[in-house]
């Protein structure tokens, strides 16, 4: 009876993964595609990012100056002559009213020969280019925070999966202790012990089943929907070999690209504010119809250049460039600040993906002496030379084997991720999703 109960068991044991997967799975990639599309922070980026777009063409505009019509309608108490409306002034033999209007148009040309537009529009080009980039590592940033969640699950997932199989075996040691100790053939501190291990597994599972929500509603909200219930997909292959183990360069992080053009802003800056001292050229056109109300009007037409140079004004200048010498320095020393994290996180990737891959083999082998050990004591226990007491011990240890197993797999493949990411690269995952984003069910 023993021995029939046991090979019921074992193709119990044997069925129940592919059970769990009956279930249709949401794959890793596609949860990476999902934030991408719908994560507001990430559309909040771009728009940010086409806004600082636009002001590129704003601060090009400066070249062409600006042109502007106008009117005039004045009121003395004395007749006095017709004055124009703009600069230059001059005051010909009009004819005198004490009504007066006028009207006409204006062009202002300003002369960049101090180079202060040009400075302007290459700091906007650089701050669109760390806008940019902006986008790129706040994705990246999403993506990371999606890995820890979306693996934290497998791997809860995984520890479920072993404490059940635990469970049910202890159910079926429940039913067969009942019987013996019936028959007299076994004590009723066996069915106390297997009681108290069935307690201890169902305590496990409802803390796990908390993990699991707390998990899933973080999850939701990263994927801007009310929640997430789709089983994640099993894990079934490892890790490969990554050629990305012996990349040194960082020149492809976005948040250091992001650091390199607004340390390059800065030292547009300190160009616009030098050039402040220097003078100041621009043209002006007027065309404008000037009269009175009961005398005839004439149309004048100017056209002026005009050279200025500020040599006063307060100290201004001055300290604008200290000011932004001093962002200069700010900004300089932020990229570097950039660039040593980006290297410290690509080191520390490195080392948690070997680490994780040498856990996950001894997981391996772990798993191994433990089925082993499981066999011999089942063994034992069908031959009647070994109690119930001692075979749950064997088999807590195999569950706790697996649990280690998997949860060692989702280590890995989190710490492949991050590797991935630190690099400034998307997840593997996310380049097994197609095109059209169809859910790839059971890929990692």
């Amino acid at each position: 009876m023993r021995y029939a109960l046991v090979c019921v068991l074992a193709a119990t044991l044997l069925a129940a993964p592919e059970s769990l997967m009956a279930a249709e799975s949401i794959s890793f990639g596609e949860v990476l595609h999902q934030i991408e599309q719908v994560s507001p922070r990430l559309s909040a980026t771009k728009a940010q990012a086409e806004a600082t777009a636009a002001s590129i063409a704003v601060a090009r505009s400066r070249y062409w100056g600006h042109a502007e019509v106008f009117g005039r309608d004045a009121h003395y108490n004395n007749a006095r002559l017709v004055n124009p409306i703009s600069p230059p002034i001059d005051f010909a033999a009009f004819a005198t009213d004490k009504n007066q209007f006028g009207y006409g148009a204006m062009l202002t040309l300003p002369l960049d020969i101090d180079g202060r537009i040009s400075a302007a529009v290459r700091a906007q080009q650089q701050r669109n280019k760390a806008a940019t980039f902006q986008v790129a590592s706040t994705r990246l940033e999403l993506f990371s925070r999606g890995a820890s969640l979306y693996r934290a699950l497998q791997k809860l997932c995984g520890v479920r999966q072993a404490l059940d199989i635990q469970l049910r075996a202890l159910r079926k040691h429940h039913q067969i202790t009942e019987a013996g100790i019936r028959v007299g053939r076994m004590a009723q501190v066996e069915l106390l012990r297997i009681n108290a291990e069935i307690k201890s597994v169902e305590g496990r599972i409802a803390a796990l089943d908390g993990d699991e929500a707390r998990l899933r509603a973080s999850l939701a909200a990263l994927l801007n929907q009310p929640t997430f219930t789709p089983p994640v997909a099993q894990l079934d292959v490892r890790p490969s070999g990554l050629s990305l183990h012996e990349v040194e360069s960082l020149a492809e992080r976005p948040d250091v690209q992001v650091a390199h053009s607004l340390a390059m802003v800065q030292e547009e800056n300190l160009k616009s504010a030098r050039r402040e001292w220097l003078p100041n050229l621009s043209l002006q056109a007027v065309v404008s119809r000037n009269q009175g109300y009961n005398a005839a009007g004439t149309n004048t037409w100017s056209v002026t250049g005009q050279l200025t140079w500020q040599f006063w004004d307060g100290g201004r200048r001055f300290a604008q460039i200290d000011q932004v010498h001093a962002n200069r320095e700010a900004a300089r020393q932020q990229k570097i600040s950039v660039q040593n994290q980006a290297r410290a996180e690509l080191e520390a990737a490195r080392s948690a993906w070997h680490a994780a891959k040498l856990q996950y083999e001894a997981a391996q082998s772990g798993l191994q002496a433990a089925l082993e050990t499981e066999r011999i004591q089942a063994r034992c226990y069908r031959s009647g030379r070994l109690s119930a007491v001692d075979l749950l011990d064997a088999e807590a240890s195999l569950a706790r084997a697996r649990s280690s197993l998997s949860a060692a797999m989702a280590d890995w493949w989190l710490a492949d991720d991050q590797l991935h990411l630190a690099t400034g690269h998307e997840p593997a995952a996310y380049h097994h999703v197609s095109a059209q984003h169809e859910p790839t069910g059971g890929t990692s």
